[in-house]
């Protein structure tokens, strides 16, 4: 049933000596590490993606595109396109809005068109621990980020828009969940976030929209709906308290307009708000507590959502949520005739499907056979699984056969669904006293101390996931998902003396963050490959030949599929001297173009240092080579 994966590594690029300010994005990837033993270094800068989204075609290139968010510091999201046949490529990133920012931010991505303009935008929450004094951005506010597609892999260099919190608003979003689509018939989309406040007052859902078009700082963000999970002076109506986590548009009971499944923390709390087919909303009757439901006797919540869908084609929707503290799936689901915004525990029922998923869900009929599967996350990905030789198990799937969506019975038994063997690449070394080398997986504390003292074993493990369809046309369904808790760097240490303390070595970026993997399916067989997933630093720009040189040198690059590309050279200013190539299109290769210290104008050029750049889509590389007469 499952038959291939893919797997996405964002690695560094060293390469990228100069690039001059008007030119396309920089790939390296640079954190800032600290080697000091005495004051002990600081895991967890990096820790993979929280979240992915799609697919989209954002800049209406007519290929499909996957939003992934990096969940580094401060956050941002790359942009993932179908290029062929089981082959993706990353052509965009937003650029890191401040590197000091918390994980907190980018935990929910989102694409869309909300101004309907037909260039799609990237939306994201973020802003929290920004700096107020960053040089580099000034002061960035907490809000809303919108990029906005200006074509050709394109999102600039900066939001088009910013949506700030209303005033008095305490400096925090965060939310897990970002839905998007016109759920009020109005023929213009609706953005719907949850967001887990600083303090009760502010544990809301939200919903979204904007007036005017998008970047043009004469657009208008209107709030169409605040609600509260607890009583405040703007929403009076209390609904089962708990942070806010996930506002579903979904049909519940098949008349043709949204409800919203309103989910907060308390007691897996589960209330219903309504549309009223015109562009507005309805208010549920409020009388009593049957507006609302504490469907769980413990606080549990699902963290990250659920999915909508009509599993049993009876033409209205269920939603089902994984359940975080237990593993277990809830379902809720309305029969006909039952009144949506009346929640009862007839409508949401805990445990239905046992052990398919706590964190992520999706849902899809991957063989064709007319029935739906659910897909959710498995158990993470630990150093000890990788040393035993046990596969990766990142997901689980479960099969409904039909019948009674409540009912347990009515789904297969949960399959995990194993992946080859992973390449693990969150070891840390050791270097002993008496010439061994240990690896280690776990999260190290290297202050001086005694010993190493080594803590719990930190998996890698499948965050989020996204149905694609089929993308790239070749008859079989793609998933898309997210992997978080991902080393950002490998740390050498070596004892000083017998029983005595360790010192950091080295400190190097780990070249194999596996962020993402796109799976296939199709078929009877369960069987999983890796696709391809192209990356900047698959492009290499290679040193010239010779270096030093006069009056000619040789210039070399290689591409990892058809390209149309652009090679140039500057001066130590950044002043264009010479287009060698100019956006020509190469096949897949390594080739050569050489440079005979001339100017675009022919005349000859000054001994000096000069740049060489190799440009392809949102990217470049630079080196440097001297000419000397």
């Amino acid at each position: 049933m499952i038959k291939k994966a893919t797997k996405l590594l964002l690695v560094g690029i060293l390469t990228c000596l100069f690039v001059p300010a008007t030119m396309a994005q920089q790939t390296e990837y640079s954190l800032t590490l600290s080697t000091d033993v005495d004051a002990g270094y600081t895991t967890g800068l990096q820790s993979g993606a929280r979240d992915i989204a799609g697919p989209f075609d954002l800049d209406g290139d007519g290929l499909s595109e996957i939003l992934v968010a990096d969940y580094t510091a401060g956050g941002r999201v790359h942009v993932i396109e179908n290029v062929g046949a089981d082959t993706w490529e990353l052509v965009y990133s937003t650029p890191f809005l401040d590197s000091t920012g918390t994980t907190n931010n980018i935990r929910a991505i989102a694409g869309g068109d909300l101004d309907g303009d037909q260039n799609g935008e990237i939306m994201f929450l973020a802003g929290r621990g920004y700096s107020d004094t960053n040089p580099n951005i000034g002061d960035l506010p907490v809000g809303l980020y919108v990029f906005e597609a200006q074509g050709n892999n394109d999102f600039g260099t900066a939001a088009a828009s910013i949506y700030e919190f209303p005033e008095g608003v305490p400096d925090r979003w965060r939310a897990e969940q970002i839905d998007v689509m016109d759920v009020d018939g109005d023929n213009q989309q609706e953005l719907f976030f949850g967001n887990n406040g600083s303090n009760n007052i502010y544990d809301n859902w939200y919903v979204l929209s904007v007036n005017g078009d998008i970047g043009s700082n004469f657009e208008t963000w209107v709030e169409e709906l605040r609600l509260t999970s607890r009583s405040d002076s703007v929403d009076a109506v209390a609904r089962g308290g708990g942070s806010a986590y996930a506002i579903h548009p979904a049909d519940l009971d098949g008349d043709g307009d949204y409800e919203l499944s309103l989910h907060s923390w308390n007691n897996f709390n589960i209330s219903v708000y309504d549309t009223d087919g015109s562009g507005g909303y309805a208010e549920p009757n409020t009388t009593g507590d049957m507006h609302f439901l504490n469907a769980a006797p413990a606080d549990q919540v699902s963290f990250f959502g659920g999915v909508v869908v009509d599993i049993d084609d009876n033409g209205d929707h269920e939603v089902f949520y994984p359940n975080l503290q237990t593993g277990n799936i809830a379902i809720v689901n309305y029969e006909n005739g039952e009144d949506p915004l009346s929640v009862t525990a007839d409508n949401v029922i805990l445990d239905v499907i046992p052990g398919l998923s706590s964190l992520g869900i999706t849902a899809a009929d991957l063989d064709g056979d007319g029935q739906y599967e659910l897909i959710g996350t498995g158990p993470g990905y630990a150093g000890s699984d990788f040393e035993a030789g046990s596969p990766a198990e990142w997901i689980n799937l479960v099969e409904f056969n039909g019948g009674d969506p409540e009912d347990p019975s009515s789904y297969s038994t949960v399959t995990a669904v194993a992946s080859p063997m992973d390449t693990y690449n969150g070891f840390h070394t050791v270097n002993w006293l008496d010439g061994t080398v240990q690896n280690i997986d776990n999260a190290l504390d290297v202050s001086i101390r005694d010993t190493v003292v080594i803590n719990d074993d930190n998996p890698e493990f499948a965050s989020k996931l996204t149905f694609l369809g089929d993308p790239d046309l070749d008859g079989v369904y793609e998933i898309a998902f997210g992997i978080q808790g991902v080393r950002d760097s490998l740390y050498t240490l070596t004892q000083q003396a017998p029983d005595s303390n360790f010192v950091i070595d080295s400190v190097v970026p780990n070249e194999n963050r596996t962020f993402l993997r796109v799976m296939s399916t199709g078929g009877n067989a369960v069987s999983i490959d890796d696709e391809r997933i192209v990356l900047p630093n698959d492009y290499q720009l290679h040193a010239n030949y010779p270096n030093p040189f006069n009056p000619t040198t040789t210039i070399s690059f290689t591409l990892p599929l058809e390209r149309s590309i652009s090679v140039k050279v500057f001066d130590i200013t950044g002043r264009l001297i010479k287009t060698l190539v100019n956006n020509e299109i190469y096949p897949q290769g390594t080739f050569e173009v050489t440079w005979d210290g001339t100017s675009a104008g022919g005349g000859s050029v000054a001994s000096g240092t000069y740049l060489y750049t190799l440009e392809y889509g949102n990217f470049r590389q630079t080196r440097k080579m001297t000419l000397i007469k």
